[in-house]
């Protein structure tokens, strides 16, 4: 099994719960937003955050599934790693439930909080060839100060995903890899370069993680963790979707000051005025 991680950078600071739900045509806690969210008794407050985490690639059909279409090429991570189409849709919801961390620090005591919901979008690049993009609803406890005040402040904007695999492809000749040892020389000596294939074609060298021959795609995602420095320039936080949102408490985040407990196992997330013009605003 492997370890990955790769990262996001934040573009902008606010937007709404309904903006969210309304920028994916799907409720995100599958209830109607004003209608009551069923929550532990003894809640947190958090800081939610509208992330673009990572992409997917689309690669050529069989018998040479493995290479990565040029028109996506530049979707690869600058960690070396990619996830094909069907194996990012097969494991992108492991997303939620997992931990927020900082600079993958990933000891749950440190946990800064967690992953609420996440979404696939289908971007094409040109009609024949498109990619998926995983926008994540990333919750921040309040309790955490300093970065809550970075993140809202726009001085803390990078997220890294992190997540194991049980597999690796080879995005130039198909080696799988499982161990260290099944490693070819692509994989050694050229992870990053483009060699042209037997057309002439140049090919981006890299990991392909996953396989959709494995359940979940052989991949899990485990957490993501705000950074220093991205690795997937390409995605991005792209807004606070509410800045002081009611949640359960866990016993890995802390209650932040002023944080009441709640009186009952519910809570009303109120509506809100933001339109479909305020969509239209956000740049993808």
């Amino acid at each position: 099994m492997f370890t990955k991680v790769a990262n996001a950078v934040l573009q902008e600071p606010t937007m709404s719960l309904n903006q969210w739900e309304l920028l994916h045509q799907q409720n995100s806690f599958g209830h109607k937003t004003a209608s009551l969210h069923k929550v532990a008794a003894n809640t947190s407050q958090y800081l939610l955050s509208h992330v673009t985490i990572m992409s997917s690639v689309m690669c050529e059909d069989a018998p040479t599934d493995w290479l990565i279409k040029p028109e996506c090429s530049h979707f690869v991570n600058s960690n070396d790693d990619a996830w094909e189409n069907t194996v990012l849709a097969m494991s992108y919801r492991s997303f939620v439930g997992a931990f927020n961390f900082l600079e993958h620090y990933q000891n749950t005591k440190a946990a800064k909080g967690h992953i609420l919901d996440a979404v696939a979008r289908k971007i094409h690049i040109t009609p024949e060839v498109w990619v998926w993009f995983i926008d994540l609803l990333v919750a921040t406890d309040l309790s955490h100060e300093d970065l809550v005040y970075k993140i809202r402040n726009e001085k803390m904007r990078y997220l890294s995903m992190g997540c194991t695999t049980d597999l690796i492809t080879c995005s130039y000749c198909g080696q799988k890899v499982v161990t260290d040892s099944d490693y070819c020389t692509h994989l050694r000596y050229n992870k990053g370069a483009f060699i042209p294939d037997e057309d002439g074609v140049p090919r981006r060298v890299c990991e392909l993680c996953g396989s959709k021959e494995l359940p979940n795609g052989g991949v899990k995602f485990v957490e993501a963790s705000w950074v220093a420095v991205p690795a997937f320039p390409g995605a991005s936080v792209r807004g606070i979707v509410a800045d002081c949102w009611e949640g359960p408490k866990t016993a890995y985040t802390q209650e932040a000051t002023g944080t009441k407990a709640a009186s009952q196992s519910s809570l009303i997330l109120p509506s809100s005025d933001a339109t479909y013009a305020a969509l239209r605003n956000l740049k993808f």
